[in-house]
Formats: structure tokens, sequence, C-alpha cells
């Protein structure tokens, strides 16, 4: 009894050490940093936008930031952040507690999803001095190891769903903090702000180099110019987001006929398509999330009844395009992607959902992805449609269009997304203009093009506005 008793203790001991050693660490680079209740912050740099990469090998496509401008209000949990690109003034991003918004430079306020409510939080977790402040409010763990020659201390501790770790160096300054965020596509995402370049702002130490990456690459890079603490945030919620209507639980679906054995499947944003074979069905395109695509199938399921779903045609990977594709792996289907995309499907099956598990997480289905080149053909002996990749577009390497040579239609996304009904017609895009090459080249007989985005238009309104 007395040596159980003597080893409670010892752990008990070692324990309370721990924790006295973290807040110590945590302390001292507090007192090295500073202390502030807001702070703000200006500089340049670039950000990225995640998950539109042109391959999925490639970095996120770059935005250059003229400059940038970032309040962080650590006591009221509030930010503001102020950019101005390429064009000019970006819209401005809001945070006040759990609400978030953004208001253009006309002055139009937009609620925010909550995705990016939650993303907003954690940036504030995320900077260096908001992340001493967090840690010294909760339960931490400390370790210390060697980066290279360094040692550093680990602190580590969780916010809500997060846990998030920071690394902070002998010198007593924040170099990194890390965290896992649910992404639809690439499950628990980890993100990493990355700090460097310290020096001193009026008594306060702060990075002149952030970088923060997100899915392996980085989404924001800035080199900072000046730093001011104690500014007012001066943040009040409006009307317009303190009154707007929560989000719809449900996902909303329709479903238009096209042809025989075609339907369009829309109801939203992101569009897919329903295919009747003779002894199965094959959708095209699993855009959004698993909510989106366990909807999606239902309908199949009603239009297509007592028919296997054995085929999901991907367009391409592009995450809004692909973060309903683990639904459909789920569901027994076989993934058809351009030979670009195979192996970021086959990755994507496998990755940990364990923060928000979907479907194929707690199914754990075997992912069966087959490769699509510069043409295919999906045919029963009756039935016939055409894959083809859309070659040298430039929205993406490996994007994939279906031609049914029957309907005259050709079923698109992203590449042309057609104007409203008598709307003044903007200059063609490039990839608009590939498309255009591409159907001229295979030699295609297209009556109607179906977005998958947008509304349904003529071959005709097309060219007309393409300039054709």
């Amino acid at each position: 009894m007395r040596r159980i008793l003597t080893l409670a203790l010892t752990v008990l001991t070692c324990g309370l050490a721990a924790a006295q050693s973290a807040r110590s660490v945590l302390e001292q680079a507090q007192k090295t940093m500073g202390n502030p209740k807001t702070i703000q912050y200006t500089g340049s740099g670039a950000t990225f936008t995640l998950g539109q990469n042109p391959s999925p090998d490639k970095p996120w496509p770059r935005v250059e930031l003229r400059s940038l401008t970032r309040v962080f209000d650590y006591q009221t949990q509030s930010s503001r952040t102020e950019a101005t690109g390429p064009a000019g003034p970006l819209a401005t991003q809001f945070l006040s507690g759990d609400k978030a918004w953004g208001q253009t430079p006309a002055g139009a306020v937009n609620p925010a999803p909550p995705v990016a409510v939650a993303d907003r939080q954690m940036q504030l977790w995320l900077s260096p001095h908001g992340f001493l402040q967090g840690a010294l409010a909760a339960s931490v763990k400390a370790k210390s190891r060697k980066v290279g020659d360094r040692k550093v201390t680990e602190i580590s501790f969780t916010q809500g769903k997060n846990r998030l770790v920071g690394t902070i160096s002998a010198d007593g300054t924040v170099e990194k903090v890390e965290t896992w965020v649910d992404n639809a596509v690439l499950g628990d995402m980890h993100v990493e702000a990355g700090y460097s370049s310290y020096r001193d702002f009026g008594g306060v130490k702060h990075p002149n180099r952030i970088v923060l990456s997100q899915g392996g690459f980085p989404t924001v890079e800035l080199n900072i110019t000046a730093v001011q603490a104690g500014v007012a945030a001066g943040i009040t919620v409006p009307d317009a987001v303190r009154n707007a209507a929560p989000p719809a639980a449900t996902v909303n679906v329709t479903s238009e006929k096209l042809g025989n054995g075609v339907w369009l499947v829309g109801g939203g944003t992101h569009h897919s398509i329903a295919v009747e074979f003779k002894d199965h069905a094959a959708v095209i395109e699993g855009p959004q999330n698993d909510a989106r695509s366990a909807a999606v199938i239902a309908e199949v399921k009603k239009l297509i009844p007592n028919k296997p779903i054995r085929l999901l045609v991907s367009t391409h990977h592009h995450f809004d395009h692909s973060g309903g594709v683990r639904a459909y792996i789920a569901e027994g289907a076989t993934v058809a992607a351009h030979p670009v995309n195979v192996e970021f499907y086959k990755r994507i099956a496998k990755a940990p959902h364990n923060m928000n598990p979907d479907r194929l997480a707690r199914e754990k289905k075997r992912a069966k992805v087959t490769a699509v080149s510069a043409k295919h053909v999906l045919t029963d002996g009756t039935r016939m449609v055409e894959l083809h990749h859309i070659q040298g577009s430039p929205h993406h390497d490996g994007i994939l269009m279906a031609y049914f040579p029957a309907e005259k239609i050709l079923a698109e996304v992203d590449v042309y997304t057609p104007a409203a009904a008598n709307a003044t017609l903007p200059p063609p895009s490039p990839a608009a203009l590939n498309l255009n090459d591409n159907i001229e080249r295979l030699k295609l007989a297209v009556d109607r093009i179906v977005p998958l985005h947008g509304r349904i238009v003529t071959l005709a309104e097309f060219k007309k506005a393409i300039g054709k």
C-alpha cells in the first residue's frame, strides 16, 4: 500500500513539474514577445487558393497581395482583415465571436458560412500571441526536442475540437503553430503557421515573415512591415449578419430530364448528371461534400430504381468538385478520372476522417479508380456516353467532359459558365475558347451545352458568348 501511494505521489509530482515547466516556458515567451490584448499588422505578399491547383501535385494557385492589414482582438475574439489584390481592394473579412461576414468595397455585407467562421476563429489561436494566451488558459502538455542542433519546446493544448501544437524556440519566440481541421476532401487536414525574423515593434516582438500552409502547400505568405499593439478593433456585427437565417439543415436536390435515361441533378450551385444503363446507373460529378453526394445518390436511386450506381465520373480534382467522391466509393462505385487525378483519388480514399467521420470512414470500403485518357466510351450496347479530355485547358491539366451522341449534349464544368439570360456578356475566358477548340477538334455535333454550374444553353448561345 505504501509503495502504491509512493508511486502515485511520484506520478503526481512529475505531472505537476511538467505543467509548471510548460507554464514557465509560456510565461517566458510572453515576457519576451509581449502580451497585447489587440494587435494589428500590415504587410504584403500572396494568398493561394486552397484546392484549386491545376493538378494534384502542384501548389495552390497564387494571387498577389499588394497590401494586407489584419487586426486581432483577443479579448473579444474578433478580427478584421483588409487586403488589396492586383485588381484593387478585396472584400474585408470580419469575425466577432461566433459571427463572420464579408463586406465588399461597395459596402454589401455577406454573412459567412460556418466553415469560414471556424477558420477565422482558428486564425486567432494560430497567431503567435494568440497561441500563448490560449495555451496559458488551457491544460497543456510540453516536451523538449531538437531541431538540428537547436533545442525547442513543444506545447500542445486543445481548443474546442482542435488540437494545437506550438514550437517555442530557446529565445522565447513562437516559431510554428500546427493544428488539424476537417476538410471534405483531405479529411483531418494539417495546418501550419510558420513565424520567422522576429523584430521589436514598440515593445512587442512580432515575426517579419509569416507562412501559412494547408494540405501541404502554402496558402498565405506575408512580409510584415508594421505592427502596432493596442489598436481598437472597432468591430460591430451588422444587423444583416445578426439576423441572418441559419444554414439550411437539408440539401436541396432537383432533377430535370435531358433525354431518355439522362437527368440533370441540380438544386444547388453544383450539379451532377445521372445516366441509366441496362443493369446499372452512372453519375457524372460528385461535388462539394458527403451530404451533397448522399442527397444526389438518393435522388438517382429514385430516378433509376433497382440498379446499383457502379460508376462515378469525376471531371477533375478541384475540391468543390471532388468533395463528394468518397461517398460514391462507399456506395461501391468505381471512380473514373483522368490519369493526372488517379493517385490523388486513391490517396484521399485512405485519408483519416477522425474529426468528422463521413460514410467512407464508417464503412471502410476499398477505392476502385480507373483512368480515362484522351477518350473513353461508356456503353451497354444501346446507350453511349463519350468521355473526352479537354486538352490544353488552362483550368486544369486533367479535366474531362462528357458527350452524349444520341442527345447531342455536351456536359462540362468550370471551363464555361453561362452568364445570366439577357446579361451583358463578359469577355470570353481562355478556358471557354479552349473548350470551343476541343469541340471543333473532336468534331462533336452539339446542340446543347449542359454546364454543371449554371443554366443549359444552346451551342449557338455558347458561340455568341465567346465571339464565334
